[in-house]
């Protein structure tokens, strides 16, 4: 390997690391959710998973402004705008904040007829109401803070958000073992105690953000009045490079609720099985999304320096290729391994146990493919610029395979709920063989702010 190449890899792992560590801090939340609940009774954990859909939706929402941000934000620190990247947080930052209003709105006033569309167990929609008039409010405060430390991302600063989210999850863990079992003398209020518990996370994080905001951020400078900063100049190149991130990302968000609402019609023993696949699913993509998201990064940056780094970038992207592979194997070989003890993980019944175990060998599939499909689409291509072929990519994806061939499978054939499960989860093998030779060619790069035209 070049020295240069050496180079990059260094500072990808300085980048994927913390990354990496924040995916594990907020997968946490979900894992202790789960655990906790889980060993109460299955109901409330198939409540709190489809419960989680709208939000799960909204935050990806959130998570597609501020990565298609990130596109142009990248290529902008490297080469040393600052104004022009607190210019563009301001704007996303007012856009999430408005919309975590609206959602927060429509899912505490109609939170029945809102799981409905996810799930039609009686139970699971009355735990999750429960679960979802409460946890509504913590939509403004996520959006905020997600807004903010996506932004920080982008000029490198990934410890920062490791912290918060951090103190955050070791504040949720806290609060959730006090109020889902009602200890230290407080009342036991299980599923509605785990949503009051995520609750004062957010409200938590988002103290935390404007205290560093104020106190410690040196390098950007950024502060609530670039909420108000003029934008207009900018909307030509957010409409070209943002929006398909934004776009494919809800995209993405959507297929996995729709998803949800398919596995969720297909009775409680499936949703509950489902719930434990997908925290462990996560758990086990920490590395990768790390990968990913670094990879997004340091391509971007490249990029910002100008034509004369072509070469190294497209160098590195094949490197990057080579690790997620690499990384994808060693994931299929962990789920493997954690197979036979899945279920003990939670208070399961002897027919969700067999669905977690059959449910596995589908994620060890996917897994290994969404390896290839983070560092790939998510990373190399999206920080090159080449948002609107990955917004194609996903969209053909999800409604090929996801809605359409994944509702003719469950309701019309009424297949086994683990062959669903599998045809709504080859999304990833198709985007993989679509994508790979499109990065080996080196027809994504698209030098997006290296001219002094805004």
């Amino acid at each position: 390997m070049e020295k240069s190449q050496r180079e990059l890899m260094k500072k990808l792992f300085l980048i994927a690391i913390p990354i990496a560590l924040q995916n594990l801090i907020n997968v946490g939340v979900s894992v202790t959710d789960t655990l906790m609940i889980g060993n109460i009774n299955e109901l409330q954990l198939a409540g709190i998973s489809q419960a989680n859909q709208p939000y799960f939706i909204f935050t990806t929402l959130i998570f597609g402004l501020a990565s298609g941000s990130m596109v142009l934000n990248a290529q902008y620190w490297g080469n040393g705008d600052k104004d022009s990247i607190r210019a563009i947080m301001g704007l996303i930052m007012r856009i999430g904040v408005v919309a975590g209003a609206l959602v927060a709105i429509l899912v505490i006033s109609f939170p029945n007829k809102v799981l409905s569309i996810f799930t039609n167990e009686a139970m699971v929609i009355n735990y999750g109401a429960e679960y979802i008039k409460i946890v509504g409010l913590s939509y403004v405060f996520s959006a905020f803070t997600g807004v903010y430390l996506m932004g920080l991302r982008s000029i490198e600063d990934v410890k920062t958000s490791m912290y918060i989210y951090g103190m955050s999850f070791v504040l949720n863990v806290i609060l959730n073992y006090i109020l889902i079992f009602g200890h230290f003398g407080a009342p036991r209020l299980e599923i509605r105690g785990a949503a009051l518990a995520t609750l004062i996370s957010r409200i938590f994080e988002s103290l935390l953000v404007l205290i560093y905001m104020y106190n410690f951020e040196k390098n950007l400078g950024y502060t609530l009045k670039d909420l108000f900063h003029k934008t207009s100049m900018y909307w030509k190149k957010i409409t070209r490079y943002s929006l398909p991130v934004l776009f494919s990302e809800i995209n993405w968000g959507l297929g996995i609720s729709v998803q949800a609402a398919i596995i969720g019609h297909l009775g409680a023993n499936v949703i509950a099985a489902n719930s434990f696949i997908n925290v462990f699913q996560q758990l086990v993509s920490i590395a990768i999304i790390g990968i990913g998201a670094g990879s997004s990064i340091i391509i971007g940056n490249l990029i910002g320096k100008g034509k004369e780094s072509e070469k190294e970038v497209l160098k590195f992207s094949k490197l990057l290729v080579k690790i997620s592979i690499l990384i994808g194997a060693v994931i299929v070989c962990l789920t493997m391994l954690i197979r036979p003890i899945a279920p003990s993980f939670i208070n399961a019944s002897q027919e969700t146990a067999k669905l977690i175990k059959d449910m596995m060998y589908v994620s060890a599939f996917l897994l290994f493919f969404q390896s290839i499909t983070i560092v790939t689409l998510a990373g190399v291509l999206r920080g090159g610029g080449d948002t609107i072929f990955c917004a194609i990519n996903d969209v053909i994806t999800l409604w090929f395979l996801k809605i359409g061939l994944g509702t003719l499978c469950a309701f019309v054939l009424k297949l086994n709920p683990v062959l669903v499960y599998l045809i709504l989860s080859s999304d990833e093998f198709f985007k993989a063989l679509v994508t790979l030779p499109r990065l080996w060619k080196g027809k994504w790069i698209h030098y997006t702010t290296v001219s002094n035209e805004v």
